[in-house]
């Protein structure tokens, strides 16, 4: 992995520092034309035909991005992002046969970060990568809003706090919250628009970079996790709302007054 490429803001490649991505596929033909495509754009490539070979590069080497097909012959492509999310957050686009809502509802579940479905479009590939890159904070490109921690609900050392540069969140113990690169894009977008409805459409374009589609459950899927993380009690939601036939309303995080 010599390659020496960044992402910069425009997208293109500069030479600050290589991006490796890791190809996880059992197909070979698969993996070499993604592979040839994605080294030429400047990328340094790793190849897994397998979840045993997966876990084993990410065991000995360090990777920018996974690119993850469910379909690993006898292996599981959702077991081993389980496997991976155990240890790493690297970011992760899964590979879908036939644009199945269910695979990319429990893939996302799971950590995925973004979906691509078969056969796949090297031109979407490209594209959703560098996205995916800027959004995580690998590429050196936008850091978004805001260049100081957002203190979420209450004041002091019992507060959540939330920092969208360096995509961190404490909780009011002082623990680190993981957020998956989904997450947090989501989590600063609802953040900067406090006490404002976001409709799906908004949220879909600027979080994933794509148009929402009724049958789409993705950013539904997501907000489901943060609830999870987030409020007192996911079952009646209090930080993040939903606004029937029109999307999310992030509140302020509540406080013990």
């Amino acid at each position: 992995m010599e390659t020496e490429a960044r992402i910069n803001e425009g997208g293109e490649t500069s030479s600050e520092a290589p991006i490796s991505i890791l190809l996880v596929d059992d197909d070979p033909d698969i993996r070499a034309e993604l592979g040839e495509y994605l080294t030429a754009n400047g990328f340094a490539i790793g190849e897994a035909p397998d979840a045993r070979t997966a876990l084993t590069q990410f065991g000995s080497s360090k990777f920018d991005l996974v690119v993850l097909d469910l379909s690993l012959g006898k292996d599981n492509g959702f077991d081993l992002l389980r496997e991976i999310r155990q240890t790493h957050s690297t970011p992760c686009i899964m590979v879908t046969a036939h644009g199945d809502a269910t695979d990319k509802v429990v893939g996302l579940e799971l950590g995925a970060d973004d979906y691509v479905v078969k056969p796949v479009n090297l031109r979407e590939l490209l594209a959703r990568i560098r996205a995916l890159l800027r959004r995580s904070g690998r590429s050196g490109g936008d850091n978004r809003k805001g260049d100081a921690p957002i203190v979420i609900g209450g004041d002091g050392s019992s507060s959540w706090q939330f920092d969208p540069v360096r995509r961190n969140l404490l909780s009011p113990e002082g623990e680190l919250v993981p957020l998956t690169t989904a997450e947090c894009d989501l989590l600063i977008e609802l953040v900067a628009h406090e006490g404002r409805p976001q409709t799906r459409e908004d949220l879909c374009r600027r979080v994933f970079n794509r148009a929402w589609q009724p049958y789409d459950r993705s950013l539904d899927s997501i907000v489901v996790k943060l609830r999870r993380k987030l409020e007192p009690n996911p079952d009646h939601p209090m930080v993040i709302k939903t606004i029937r036939g029109k999307g999310y309303l992030f509140t302020g995080f509540p406080t013990d007054a």
